[in-house]
């Protein structure tokens, strides 16, 4: 027990004894159990709910990804070694970069951003090809820009990615004079609003 002195309105002195432990502690110990149970409910319906809608989303897919998403194309290293092992052995053509097209709008609406990273695959032995990619890089960067520019997304995405590339491809090759590009591969292949 704890005396406690206080002042009156009249400037006395007055003290009293009073147990602030033993009554602070009763009272609130109940409530904090009452609140600790309440947030550990809280936290198992969340849990219950997150691994429940999880495993749902999983099933309804069959545990594969949406088809919004893309399967990535394998890396420029992965695409050499793998040719390494067959005859006809290829190298990456990487210089490229990063690309940026607007597609074709609809109607009176606009078109969409589409960010690309194309690179080509081409055999090895071809050097002379390699330094025309070289010196052509600008022009075929504008090919890239203007074949998705004159086509919408709904068209692009219609067509599908593996068209596309096919269609890329074609284009390239119909401007180079000392040899073909094998292959067309996108790093990233994304669509903005």
């Amino acid at each position: 027990m704890a005396r406690v002195k206080f002042r009156h309105d009249n400037g006395k002195f007055y003290s009293r004894e009073q147990d602030y432990g033993e009554r602070r502690g009763r009272k609130d110990d109940g409530s904090y159990k009452g609140l600790n149970k309440m947030l550990l409910l809280i936290l198992i319906a969340m849990l219950i709910i997150f691994v429940g809608g999880t495993a749902l989303a999983l099933a309804k897919n069959g545990g594969e990804l949406s088809t919004r998403y893309r399967k990535s194309d394998p890396s420029p290293k992965q695409v050499v070694s793998s040719s390494l092992k067959s005859k006809q052995s290829v190298s990456a053509y990487t210089e490229l970069g990063q690309l940026r097209a607007v597609t074709k709008g609809m109607g009176d609406q606009g078109g969409s951003l589409l960010v690309v990273s194309p690179w080509f695959s081409y055999p090895s032995s071809d050097i002379q090809l390699y330094e025309e990619l070289a010196q052509k890089e600008k022009q075929a960067k504008s090919l890239i820009i203007g074949y998705f520019s004159s086509y919408t997304k709904e068209q692009l995405l219609g067509m599908g990615e593996q068209k596309v590339k096919e269609g890329i491809r074609d284009k390239i090759n119909e401007q180079l004079v000392m040899g073909q590009i094998s292959s067309v591969y996108f790093d990233d292949y994304m669509f903005f609003e």
